[in-house]
């Protein structure tokens, strides 16, 4: 006599649903880790975006260079409001700024009264709703 075996019994249907459970658990891990590694280079590029958005309002604002061993603080409203920021959207809420505000970058002059090549250091700060640059 041959017994008609038809499904699955519940041992391997539990098997099953715990592999699935488990490998499921390894992806999502993967997954939030790569989101959180973009949004950090998108932040990143918005730091770099503020410092080319300074050098560019110095070459036509050069009077407000400062001068050896002075600082400058330019907030990140004063730079798009005269069109040299476009835009800092926030990496963790598409289709919002950081605080446009709050964000600024200093820069010091360095370097000696007789040199003619001009050294700036740039201090930049970023404030978004979930992540602040280092420098703030």
């Amino acid at each position: 006599m041959r017994k008609n075996k038809k499904g699955f019994t519940i041992v391997e249907l539990m098997a099953v649903i715990t592999i699935i459970g488990i490998l499921s658990a390894v992806a999502i891990g993967g997954v939030t880790q790569y989101l959180n590694k973009a949004k950090r280079q998108d932040f990143e590029i918005l730091e770099k975006n503020m410092k080319t958005a300074l050098d560019n309002y110095f070459i036509d604002h050069s009077a407000e260079v400062p001068a050896i061993g002075a600082n400058k603080k330019v907030n990140a409203q004063t730079l798009m409001a005269e069109g040299y920021l476009t835009n800092l959207e926030d990496p963790d809420k598409s289709g919002k700024n950081c605080n446009l505000t709050s964000s600024y970058v200093t820069v010091t002059r360095a370097g000696r009264a007789d040199d003619f090549n001009m050294t700036l250091n740039y201090r930049i700060c970023v404030i978004c709703s979930k992540m602040r640059s280092r420098g703030c």
